[in-house]
Parts: structure tokens; sequence; C-alpha cells
């Protein structure tokens, strides 16, 4: 993990008015992971894994949005349009991949590189849900650290209102 790029992405979201994150397939059990731990610590953040929904999403962004991709190939089409036009809209955008070379670093303000490898016996994406977990964790701790009277705070007040979901 680039040190330099998780402090850039750190900074971006805490610009952002609001944050989009976009993952389809495997990444989109992420993503959703993501946008709940975002907005557990008192991001304002939604989550699109439906590709109409991401591409909507994406072209209505605007300069104070940022947006998080993950895409382990980083050339999964539906990620890929929803980033350039989040890009193209004026959004910064955070992509989460495991490939140096791949055609959504294009569309890449921050790149957060994943390294994992999967095997031909995988039933499902496996090594690479795990890395991308990782980096989501690293900055999800960086953004409370950032703010940590804020991320503590509303880390409380969901708790509570959780705890009435529970007998």
């Amino acid at each position: 993990l680039d040190v330099g790029a998780l402090a850039r992405a750190v900074a971006a979201i805490r610009r952002a008015s609001r944050v989009e994150v976009f993952g389809i397939g495997s990444a989109a059990t992420i993503a959703e992971d993501a946008n709940y731990r975002l907005l557990r610590i008192g991001i304002n953040s939604r989550v699109a894994v439906d590709s109409h929904v991401q591409a909507i999403t994406a072209s209505l962004c605007t300069p104070d949005v940022a947006v998080i991709t993950i895409s382990h190939s980083g050339s999964t089409i539906e990620t890929l349009t929803a980033t350039r036009l989040a890009k193209e809209a004026g959004a910064t955008t955070i992509v989460v991949t495991n490939f140096g070379r791949s055609p959504i670093l294009a569309h890449a303000d921050i790149v957060l590189n994943t390294l994992a490898r999967e095997t031909q016996f995988r039933t499902e994406a496996m090594t690479s849900r795990i890395a991308q977990l990782a980096i989501i964790d690293a900055l999800i701790a960086a953004l409370a650290l950032a703010d940590y009277d804020r991320a503590l705070e509303t880390i409380g007040t969901t708790f509570d209102v959780l705890a009435t979901k529970r007998v």
C-alpha cells in the first residue's frame, strides 16, 4: 500500500461533501461494506452496485464528490464506465485495484493497489476480496484517526441506534 496515496485518498474524502462507492460482481460486497463503514464514522456516502445506477450517479457527480471504485481487474466495463463518467463530471476518483496497467487507471486520480493472485481453482474471488478489505480497513482507520472526535461520536450514536435492532 502506497502510504502517500492513502493520505491523498483520506484528504480527498475529508474534503468531499459526499462519497460514492462503486463495485460490480465480487467487488459489490466490498463496496457495500466500505459504504457501511464510511457511514459508521460519519462520512456521507452512498453505494451503487447496479451498473445503471452507477452510470447515473457518476454522471451526476460534481467536483466536491469523491468516488471510490473497487475493481480487482480494473477492466470491468461497468466500473470502468462509471469511473470515467465520474472523472469527466469533476469528481475525485479513488480506485482500489490489483493491476498496475489496467484501463481504469486512465480515470483514477488516486490508486490504492492490492496485491492478490487468484488461482484457477477458486469458485469465487477469495484473495482479491481479502486484499480489498484490507485496503478498505486501512482507509477507514486513517479516516477515523484524521477526525477522531467525529468518528467516535458517530460510532457511539450509530451503536446506540443499532442496539435497538438486537433482542
